[in-house]
């Protein structure tokens, strides 16, 4: 499963890696084919790009971009969140490590 991992975060390093320099249009196709393939291994991946955050969020590690507030919202991910599929249910195995500023 390690090996999944490191994987999953190479590809969203190289994917970010893209998006900085405006080409993701290009391997959209790409990537939505690739994370089809590691779903069907029963790996789920979120960006949680724009989502709003708080403290309390449990699935998430975060640097905090200038002074607190109370309407934080993260605006880089470092790594996705990674869940893997089991007929229990889905099961955290690495927290989201991101980028967040006020709202």
């Amino acid at each position: 499963m390690n090996n999944y991992i490191q994987l999953i975060n190479q590809v969203a390093e190289i994917r970010q890696k893209i998006v900085r320099e405006k080409l993701e249009a290009k391997f959209e196709r790409n990537f939505n084919r690739i994370f089809a393939i590691l779903e069907e291994e029963g790996f789920v991946c979120q960006y949680p790009l724009g989502e709003k955050y708080n403290e309390t969020r449990t699935d998430c590690e975060a640097t905090i971009i200038g002074k607190e507030a109370k309407n934080m919202v993260v605006t880089q991910v470092i790594k996705p969140i990674i869940y893997k599929k089991s007929p229990e249910g889905l099961t955290l195995v690495q927290k989201g490590i991101v980028m967040v500023e006020k709202a």
